[in-house]
């Protein structure tokens, strides 16, 4: 069922003696999807990370993250504000049952707005929305590039949707880039009708999304050169821009193109000059749209990026190090403005209103400087998780860039690169190989450019692993292997097997990166199939975070690195020792 009024099954719990921080808990998992619930036998969501703060080593914001102590307390702080005033309005009106504070959440995702303007360098007149997560923030690029394809005579009104680093962005992209429901559960509570995926398009005359992905690795994972992945997105425009229907007409009225700043590897697609030449070249008709939902940017990236007219997807839940999920999408004044004119139209109104978009996000959650849109969705239901996802989010983001002066935010990301790359060269196992993409020429010290630095941060490896063949060869391992590592590795090996007297960092929990495959785009076909020569092409990874770097900052990195020193050890007792971990 839609979740009405997520607050008022937290007033109840907290009028039942529940403790605070259980109830936050609960409404940081409402009005998202099912990546962010806990599962009630692990204690952890399906990316294998807490959702309340518990000790251990913090190592998986490429994926998600467990909150630190000091950032879910804000989240608390919060709570009980909400709590006292629907307290006070419930007295005030002499009602049994609590009321919603419904202006003081509007004020709320207010200031979460202006302090996201203030940290991203924002000026009043850019739009700034919130999202449930960073998949579903692709929903208003989408409907943009929508809106612009039908508001053009002269070509189809067909949308075409570049989706770049395919495979290597959140698994929903593409299907959220369509305009589709990508998730079993919607932010609303509801779920999405089996065999209706469109979220707006249906409800228009004419015109769908149609996508492409590219990938930015060939099929035996080798990271393919920067000016290769250039031309992959530069003639898959070029195609889209020439391509008519059966009557001469152009097929595409806008052509959607997805600048990647950050895949789950690391590296970027396409680069920012090939999207200034495609935006030179084919003026309106490409809508840029830039992917920085990992975060790992510069101070000034995103203010560089909406002066570019260039559409920005970032989140609070990944870099910055807040809990799952929590999307932003931010627009220039100009693009606002145009979102806004064509909102006008009596058919494109209708639309809307019949849209399945009041399933994602309502009014109060878009920015104030698109009227229009928010006068077409309804004002609830109250999306309490958001607010205070973000809430938490937003500690970790500005202690980030108030804390750590900017060249020892570079100095800091860039030496805990090095030295992490550096200790598991040196540990010479031959269970973790790094991977080396020949992208992270990290210039160690103190002059670099910041975004690249957060962006290196991100040290992906292959395992291989003993399962307790005769042969004593150490074994490449499958995704689903490796999701049992990286649930291992989060979890306390001596309480799961209590009978082998672990010591040491087997019982630290290390939450870590989620597995990544480095070919996608399907079987390889360079080698026939049974050829044991055959590599396993996924990746385990681990990444900083910007509370890392704050507490690198203050403790110093030897600190910081001990950590990821136990944590090492432990990921090579797991593989060494993998036939007797694999069963549960």
């Amino acid at each position: 069922g839609h979740t009405e009024d997520q607050l008022q099954t937290a007033l109840l719990a907290a009028r039942a003696g529940k403790n605070s921080r259980l109830v936050l808990q609960q409404l940081l998992e409402t009005g998202g999807d099912e990546r962010s619930i806990t599962d009630s036998t692990t204690g952890l969501t399906k990316y294998y990370t807490s959702n309340v703060p518990c000790p251990g080593i913090y190592r998986s914001s490429c994926t998600s993250n467990v909150s630190t102590s000091e950032a879910f307390d804000r989240g608390v702080d919060l709570l009980r504000q909400l709590l006292i005033e629907a307290r006070r309005i419930s007295q005030q009106q002499n009602q049994a049952a609590y009321s919603s504070p419904e202006s003081l959440f509007r004020k709320l995702l207010c200031a979460v707005r202006e302090r996201l303007r203030a940290v991203f360098e924002l000026s009043a007149e850019d739009a700034l929305s919130l999202f449930p997560s960073g998949t579903d923030a692709e929903l208003m690029p989408a409907l943009l590039g929508f809106l612009r394809a039908h508001s053009r005579p002269e070509r189809g009104n067909s949308t075409f949707t570049v989706v770049t680093a395919a495979g290597e962005v959140g698994s929903g992209t593409t299907l959220a880039a369509m305009g589709r429901h990508f998730a079993k559960k919607l932010p609303s509570g509801g779920s999405p009708e089996k065999d209706s995926p469109s979220i707006f398009c249906k409800y228009m005359d004419g015109g769908s999304i149609v996508s492409k992905n590219l990938y930015m690795r060939n099929r035996s994972g080798q990271l393919i050169e920067k000016g290769e992945r250039d031309r992959l997105v530069e003639d898959a425009v070029k195609e889209a821009a020439l391509a008519t229907n059966s009557d001469g007409q152009p097929t595409y009225g806008c052509i959607v193109v997805h600048m990647v700043v950050g895949s789950k590897t690391g590296p970027c697609m396409p680069t920012e000059a090939c999207m200034d030449a495609l935006l030179a070249r084919y003026g309106s008709l490409v809508l840029p749209v830039v992917d920085a939902c990992q975060g790992r940017l510069g101070e000034g990236s995103v203010r560089k990026y909406v002066d570019g007219d260039r559409v920005v997807l970032c989140t609070g839940s990944k870099f910055f190090g807040g809990p799952p999920f929590s999307g932003l999408c931010i627009m220039s004044k100009t693009m606002g403005e145009e979102l806004e004119g064509m909102l006008m139209q009596p058919k494109v109104e209708q639309m809307l209103r019949a849209s399945e978009l009041k399933e994602y996000v309502s009014a109060p959650l878009m920015s104030d400087a698109l009227p229009k849109l928010r006068s077409l969705l309804p004002q609830g239901p109250l999306n309490y998780g958001v607010l205070m996802r973000w809430t938490v989010a937003l500690h970790g983001m500005e202690a980030y860039f108030v804390e750590v002066p900017k060249v020892h935010r570079i100095r800091l990301l860039t030496s805990w690169v090095c030295a992490v790359r550096k200790l598991i060269q040196e540990k010479d196992s031959p269970l973790i190989q790094l991977l080396d993409d020949g992208e992270h020429g990290i210039v160690e010290g103190l002059d670099g450019d910041e975004q690249s630095a957060a962006l290196s941060t991100i040290v992906s490896f292959y395992c291989r692993c003993n399962r307790g063949s005769p042969s004593g060869s150490a074994d490449c391992m499958t995704m689903e292997e490796l999701r049992r590592v990286q649930f291992l590795m989060a979890s306390d090996l001596g309480a799961l097997h209590s009978h082998l007297n672990l010591l040491g960092p087997a019982k630290q929990r290390c939450f870590i990166g989620q597995p990544v495959d480095l070919n996608p785009g399907g079987a390889s076909s360079d080698s026939p199939k049974g050829e044991s020569t055959a590599v396993s092409l996924n990746v385990l990874r681990i990444a900083a975070s910007a509370p890392l770097i704050v507490r690198a900052w203050q403790e110093g990195l030897d600190a910081v690195l001990s950590e990821d020193r136990a944590l090492l050890e432990k990921l090579d007792l797991i593989l060494g020792n993998f036939f007797i971990f694999e069963q549960s």
